[in-house]
């Protein structure tokens, strides 16, 4: 389900978080030690005095993988600050109540009347085994639904969105007295999909059903091309699916990479050292938040 591991995989941990009932994880085809990747972000012009490192994450993990490293961890330790995609995950409650306000308006078509009859079948499949009803999925806008139906698929592989990276690195943060800050609200994550055009909403829908037999394979190839670092794999896993959609691609990806650089010189411009951990999609390709520092005259090395 390469929509939900790319660009859904966060949204669809808020949507898990507030589940209690997740099966037992199934067996999964991933690599347990790995290097994911990193960046190192320094200033070469007057006033870039700060410094960055940069850590791709995935948001959802498997309980048995190593992907600590002592590069990784000398860099969490050289940081005064972490700064990650979007705080309040950790209330699922508030979380839930900012979805369902944005998810649900009046006078939606009917769920299956917004995809080709072809895909009804596989429809029926993903709720009949999803922890929420036809009904409920009627009363969403399509963004809200593909979201809904991406959270329950990732849901059955038994994955529980309390141990990905960011939950882990916002711990051990918080443990040692660091602040902890972000470069979007839930609001406005959720904003980027609520002002989609319908035209690429149902796109999204559409891919979230035509991809739910392969969600297994799909978040195997993904968690693999992240932990072991290859950049290449995860730019090939994101330019698929609906991405391929330029008007889709430039509301999910490129705006909020441009803004997050922006975000990010801003911060650059005082001293300091933070650790920047946001989905490993957003750091990689032309797009990337770190190509666009680089170009504006900060130097940037990989250094895992």
């Amino acid at each position: 389900m390469r929509i939900t591991t790319t660009l859904l995989s966060l949204l669809a941990s808020l949507l898990l978080s507030a589940c209690n009932n997740a099966p037992d994880p199934v067996s999964l085809n991933t690599v347990k030690v790995g290097t994911p990747a990193l960046w190192k972000v320094t200033g070469t012009q007057p006033g870039q005095v700060g410094t960055a490192y940069m850590f791709g994450t995935i948001h959802i993990l498997p309980d048995d993988v190593e992907w600590r490293t002592p590069v990784l961890e000398a860099a969490i330790a050289d940081s005064d600050k972490l700064v990650i995609e979007v705080l309040g995950l950790d209330d699922p409650q508030n979380a839930a109540k900012i979805f369902s306000r944005l998810a649900v308006s009046p006078g939606q078509e009917k769920l299956d009347t917004r995809i080709d009859p072809s895909l009804h079948a596989d429809l029926d499949r993903i709720i009949d085994s999803a922890n929420i009803s036809e009904r409920t999925l009627n009363r969403m806008e399509s963004w809200a639904a593909a979201l809904s139906l991406a959270s329950a698929q990732t849901q059955s592989l038994g994955l529980d969105s309390s141990g990905g990276v960011e939950k882990k690195l916002t711990d051990q943060f918080a443990k040692a007295g660091k602040p902890i800050e972000a470069l979007e609200t839930i609001e406005l994550q959720l904003g980027y999909f609520d002002k989609l055009p319908e035209a690429q909403q149902r796109q999204m829908l559409t891919s979230v059903i035509e991809e739910s037999s392969n969600s297994q394979q799909e978040f195997e190839q993904l968690f693999n091309a992240w932990i072991t670092g290859d950049i290449e794999h995860i730019v090939t896993l994101t330019d698929s699916g609906i991405l391929t959609d330029p008007k889709t691609r430039e509301y999910l990806l490129v705006r909020r990479n441009a803004d997050w650089a922006e975000q990010l010189d801003k911060r650059l411009q005082n001293p300091g050292t933070s650790l920047i951990a946001v989905g490993t999609a957003h750091l990689a390709g032309p797009d990337a938040v770190q190509a666009t520092l680089a170009k504006r005259g900060y130097k940037v090395e990989k250094i895992q």
